[in-house]
């Protein structure tokens, strides 16, 4: 595997893949982690103020912790919102927007629903040792759409997905039939919002996180139940998730998806 290094100051790789917008990694020690991605995986060890990326597609991962991005003028726009900047870091950014796969990010926020992170974890590692491509001796590649959509209902049941299973199947075989994934890419948000909520399992919240951490559209806002304590922290007031969302995408704007999750993270006490 080729390795690439990159300081904490520009990219906090374990604050990033801990806030809940990916469930593909392993936490071997404090200091050493595995991440995957469809077919490609990483092995990253944080060394003083370090982290050490081993991989077999280094491209991919620089892309992946969204590297190729300029941070700092994102977070400088950010600040000057006195709603957010006291929680943002006062120097360069340590959290980034992963890029990951929007197909694969369909499939993992359909698990997510009404979920914890622990068990939607354990659900896609199952999902992945069963119907994935083999990697390496113990490591599995993100199923194909065309294997997600010829398994029965059953299957689905019995790795845990519950209620959800007839929602993944129903929306594998429309991936795999008639809805283009990729096409959503070129559109605007709201428009390929609306196309999302016609898959099987995807709400306005679930579309919100896969259009944010899958086709990387920032200019959306997912309300959970700590970002709803974030809005009455910040508003003085209660109201609905439609409400809570329209005032978000209204005062932080097109970087409003980052905003959401350092206000997430911060909220929820990540360590």
């Amino acid at each position: 595997m080729e390795k690439f290094v990159v300081n904490i100051k520009d990219l906090d790789v374990f604050a990033s893949l801990e806030c809940g917008q990916t469930f593909r990694f392993k936490k071997l020690n404090n200091d050493l982690y595995e991440v995957y991605s469809l077919n490609k995986y990483a092995l990253i060890e944080k060394q003083g103020d370090s982290f050490i990326i081993s991989t077999n597609d280094v491209d991919y991962f620089y892309k992946y912790f969204a590297l190729d991005e300029n941070y700092d003028e994102i977070l400088n726009q950010l600040k000057s919102n006195p709603k957010i900047n006291k929680l943002l870091p006062s120097s360069e950014c340590r959290l980034r927007i992963l890029k990951q796969n929007p197909i694969e990010m369909i499939f993992s926020f359909i698990i997510s629903a009404n979920n914890n992170i622990p068990r939607i974890k354990g659900i896609i590692d199952k999902l992945c040792t069963a119907l994935g491509e083999k990697i390496d001796s113990d490591k599995y590649a993100f199923p194909s759409i065309d294997v997600l959509a010829s398994q029965q209902e059953e299957f689905y049941k019995s790795i845990g997905l519950g209620y959800r299973a007839s929602y993944l199947l129903d929306t594998a075989k429309r991936l795999y039939t008639d809805f283009d994934a990729l096409k959503l890419v070129e559109m605007d948000t709201e428009k390929a919002r609306q196309e999302l909520m016609t898959l099987s399992g995807v709400g306005p919240k679930v579309a919100d996180c896969i259009l944010l951490f899958g086709y990387n559209k920032y200019d959306v806002f997912p309300v959970d139940t700590w970002i709803k304590k974030v809005y009455v922290d910040l508003y003085k007031k209660e109201n609905s998730v439609e409400g809570m969302r329209k005032d978000f995408l209204k005062d932080f704007g097109k970087y409003a998806g980052i905003a959401q999750q350092y206000l997430f993270f911060n909220k929820r006490g990540v360590k």
